[in-house]
């Protein structure tokens, strides 16, 4: 990983310049996504009738209480790790698929991004047993994920999900260049990474 940083001192961001590849993928199943993710790590998947997070391992995905998801349901799919995210998604034409894969490699380039992490809902947390956690508020919307014991959970204190997002130069082909477009960055692409229980 290169040395590069740069620190936006209003809001505590670094832009960091690391080898990445991305790459268009065919999905036409569950079983698809796991050959094309090849390796271990967490799930998110957004269905037509509710948002389930779980764990990738060598059996597949596994969520609360072995709940299964059924493709025909899928609208989003995130499979991700430290190094790694397929993002599948739902159109008219069945299901597509992006491979993100971070590190060093011959097929890797070098790109800008910037580190972030999102707060998830839920300051009182229940310890479900056998690797799962409650995340919820005295009253609403309660989220149930993997529970790492490296992670501390503080009564009171929120965790994150870290997210890396994808700075580009390029115009987008879809747009008008504008007249200087070589100095006018973008984010291009955002990937999930892990969960904290800090802000780092």
């Amino acid at each position: 990983m290169s040395e590069m940083k740069l620190m936006d001192k209003a809001n505590g961001l670094v832009l960091h310049s690391i080898k990445s590849r991305e790459e268009k993928v065919v999905i036409k199943s569950l079983n698809d996504a796991l050959s094309v993710f090849n390796s271990t790590g967490y799930v998110i998947a957004y269905l037509d009738y509710k948002v389930l997070i779980g764990k990738v391992n060598n059996n597949g995905l596994e969520f609360y209480n072995n709940e299964k998801i059924e493709e025909k349901y899928i609208q989003r799919l995130r499979l991700f790790n430290d190094d790694r995210e397929l993002l599948i998604w739902r159109n008219n034409d069945g299901l597509k698929g992006r491979l993100r894969i971070d590190g060093d490699g011959e097929d890797t380039k070098d790109t800008f991004v910037v580190d972030a992490c999102q707060v998830l809902w839920g300051t009182k947390k229940d310890k479900l047993g056998n690797g799962w956690i409650k995340l919820f508020e005295d009253r609403g919307t309660e989220l149930i994920i993997p529970y790492n014991e490296d992670v501390v959970i503080n009564e009171g204190k929120r965790l994150f999900i870290k997210t890396r997002n994808y700075v580009s130069t390029t115009p987008d082909e879809n747009q008008e260049k504008p007249a200087d477009y070589r100095f006018q960055a973008r984010y291009t692409d955002c990937r999930f990474i892990g969960f904290n229980s800090t802000e780092q």
